[in-house]
């Protein structure tokens, strides 16, 4: 299941290969089905809504939400977005940790630009995660009204402790929104257990379905405040100008991207058979066949190397800069990495690997554990012929 000749470690960008049973399914849509999903009452129409439907019970299956309450967007992007432009109002205190993404700081940045909102960047332990403790100390101290962050790093892959925030969130009642586009998949999340009010998800990293399909799941007290970010037709109450007032159709604005719908519940029906437990204990033995052989390599410094829940991304550097790294692995090895600064300057920052950044290395559920191997012995020729 991988191109011929190359090793792909870029699963933390997006996952490749998918499930065969993706790539059947949008094709089976596309050639049998292919209508607009609630714009008429034919029989393609029909298919389509009723794949919506079931891609909104799986995801809330997984997650553990409402299948009322999940929204359909392109990426996990689009949900961060949508949950902070609407939920967060002027002037309010919002914490976030030290190992954000851009999808969660430009937003934040734009809001406290426009609206006031105060930023609080919590104490981090030594790989640069919000702790428990920290958290607690923060809200204690100030008014938080909301508490957003990643739940891994797309970094180093280490996660945070989301059920301990969440009862954090839970007990001071502030809203608690959730990146999980690096863990949707790859790791348990159940929404309802957790606390959280707004899961932002994408669908072609751990979900292993196509880009541009992602979903925001919501709380019952998120969903009764939450606005649309786009406004237009729903193929529902047609005969006003204004937004329908129920979900999801009061945030689904236009076209559904049916295509992708197809290709994502085929991934999701994958991972309910094979479990995200099964894919999340591999990857870690991934990861830590990765720390076992990294470590010994002169002149590698590992990020992430610690004992916890964590994704299989894995983040290095060494006397080569990332990107040159990246490039003779992709060149001459035929090793595809992610360098540099992964649109998380803030976690660089954080970890001291500010401004040039660092090489990734991201299997997936695929990735077989020779490749490892090749992987570090590739690092180590590199190196050694460079040094």
């Amino acid at each position: 299941m991988s191109q011929k000749g190359r090793l792909y470690f870029d699963n933390a960008a997006t996952s490749f290969p998918k499930p065969q049973e993706v790539y059947e399914a949008m094709d089976r849509y596309a050639r049998e089905h292919g209508g607009s999903a609630g714009r008429s009452a034919h029989a393609q129409a029909v298919a389509g809504s009723r794949l919506l439907f079931d891609l909104r019970l799986s995801l809330a299956e997984l997650f553990g939400g409402n299948e009322d309450r999940v929204v359909l967007t392109k990426n996990a992007t689009e949900s961060v977005n949508l949950a902070l432009f609407s939920l967060l109002h002027e002037g309010a205190v919002v914490v976030h940790s030290p190992l954000e993404h851009n999808a969660v700081m430009r937003p934040l940045q734009f809001l406290a630009k426009t609206r006031g909102i105060k930023l609080i960047d919590a104490p981090d332990d030594f790989h640069g995660r919000m702790t428990p403790k920290a958290l607690e100390s923060v809200v204690g101290k100030y008014s938080v009204d909301a508490v957003v962050t990643l739940h891994a790093s797309n970094v180093h892959g280490l996660a945070h402790d989301i059920a301990a925030f969440g009862e954090i969130c839970r007990r001071r009642e502030i809203l608690f929104v959730v990146d999980a586009a690096q863990t949707g998949g790859c790791m348990p999340v159940d929404m309802i257990n957790m606390n959280i009010d707004a899961l932002c998800l994408t669908g072609h990293k751990g979900l292993l379905g196509p880009t541009g399909i992602g979903a925001l799941l919501l709380s019952d007290r998120a969903a009764e405040k939450i606005m649309p970010l786009i406004y237009g037709g729903t193929g529902s109450e047609s005969g006003k100008e204004q937004m329908p007032d129920f979900l999801p159709d009061r945030l689904e604005a236009g076209t559904h991207n049916t295509f992708g719908a197809s290709g994502l519940l085929a991934g999701l029906q994958y991972l309910s058979q094979r479990t995200v437990a099964d894919v999340m204990k591999y990857e870690n033995e991934l990861r830590r066949h990765m720390i076992d052989r990294l470590r010994f390599i002169v002149g590698v410094t590992i990020f992430g190397d610690d004992i916890g829940p964590a994704t299989g991304v894995l983040g290095f550097t060494c006397p080569l800069s990332p990107s040159d790294m990246a490039y003779l692995l992709d060149s001459q090895y035929g090793i595809s990495v992610r360098a540099g600064l992964h649109c998380a300057p803030r976690a660089h920052k954080t970890l001291g690997t500010f401004p040039q950044g660092a090489v990734r290395l991201a299997p997936g559920p695929f990735t077989p554990i020779e490749a490892v191997d090749e992987v570090a012995d590739a690092i180590s020729d590199i190196l050694r012929t460079k040094s």
